[in-house]
């Protein structure tokens, strides 16, 4: 009977040390994964954060007066750092689940909006010259004040929410493009 015993605590202990093993050898593999892909890793987390805030602002109601997203800094980041074509298609897919996902209104206002964040990511990498934080800012101010004019020729009743949206919006991209921009960038190029 002992010698069974031995036998299944032998088996025991093979069992746990290869799901050990398993869980150290998968493990190692995220990591040289997460370094050797840091770049689009980073990418890919920002996406991520910025659907959970758009998750968050459907989802709990929040106010929609105030101008908080990292779809600019996003797609401007995808632009800048791996081309037009990535920093299009992640504004586009970014700016639209946003629109989405934060119940935000729909109708002829997404007709500027959307193509706005799609050339946010194509203006990331065709402008030269220009630091990433600068450039970032840049392309805020012009979707917000272009947004401005439009939802003034469009939509007058509304500049009394857009307006407090889009100053909150510049004040928000202007501390994360500044304060989080170079660094994230230089860890991404």
């Amino acid at each position: 009977m002992l010698n069974n015993d031995l036998k299944l605590m032998k088996l025991i202990d093979a069992v746990k040390n290869r799901n050990l093993t398993k869980y150290l050898v998968l493990g190692f593999s995220l990591l040289v994964m997460v370094l050797i892909l840091q770049k689009f890793f980073l990418l890919a987390l920002l996406i991520g954060i910025s659907l959970a805030i758009s998750y968050l602002i459907g989802t709990f109601q929040m106010s929609k007066s105030i101008g908080i997203e990292l779809v600019t800094f996003t797609s401007v980041l995808a632009g800048f750092a791996f081309g037009p074509t990535t920093g299009a298609i992640v504004g586009f897919i970014l700016i639209v689940t946003h629109l989405i996902v934060g119940h935000f209104a729909a109708g002829i206002y997404i007709l500027w909006t959307i193509p706005f964040y799609v050339a946010a990511g194509i203006l990331g990498s065709t402008i030269t010259g220009i630091d990433f934080a600068t450039l970032g800012i840049y392309i805020t101010i012009g979707i917000n004040a272009i947004s401005i004019i439009l939802t003034g020729i469009t939509f007058p009743q509304n500049l009394g929410n857009y307006i407090p949206f889009s100053i909150t919006n510049i004040i928000f991209n202007l501390i994360i493009f500044t304060q989080f921009g170079p660094p994230i960038y230089s860890l991404v190029k």
